[in-house]
């Protein structure tokens, strides 16, 4: 796997149908969707003036378990970079794309410094967790557009 990956996912089934598909499979993994209010990118370009098509609809979910991240954050704040999980889910015509971005455990590593603590997980094991949820999220579309 190459260092950084883009995954891309599309499907016939209506937008409304996804999000709601979403926010079912991101609980199965033990996840949450947080910032509701500042999600729908669509109105947010709108109210900026910004001319989109009337039906276009594209939205930002923050996807975070704040119980896992708020104990590893602070040993090295660097990492909050990473496990703020974002999947954009976007119309196109007929279809509804989803993507997110992932990290491979080593540039996520090598970007941190590779630190080891007293109390708390390394970077290297903090980046081999975040890989994984990184697939997770993967997972999380998969489920929501089978």
């Amino acid at each position: 796997m190459s260092d950084v990956k883009l995954y891309k996912s599309s499907t016939t089934k209506p937008f409304e149908v996804v999000l709601k598909n979403l926010e079912e499979a991101v609980k199965e993994f033990d996840f949450e969707i947080y910032h509701h209010n500042r999600e729908d990118l669509a109105e947010f370009y709108r109210s900026e003036g910004v001319t989109l098509p009337p039906n276009y609809q594209h939205v930002m979910l923050q996807v975070c378990n704040p119980q896992r991240s708020g104990k590893v954050v602070p040993h090295n704040p660097d990492r909050g970079i990473f496990v703020q999980k974002l999947i954009f889910v976007y119309s196109n015509g007929e279809t509804t794309e989803l993507r997110t971005l992932g990290y491979s455990a080593n540039l996520m590593a090598d970007l941190l410094g590779h630190n080891t603590f007293e109390k708390g997980p390394s970077d290297d094991q903090f980046a081999a967790g975040m890989a994984e949820n990184f697939e997770n999220m993967n997972k999380i579309i998969q489920k929501a557009i089978a």
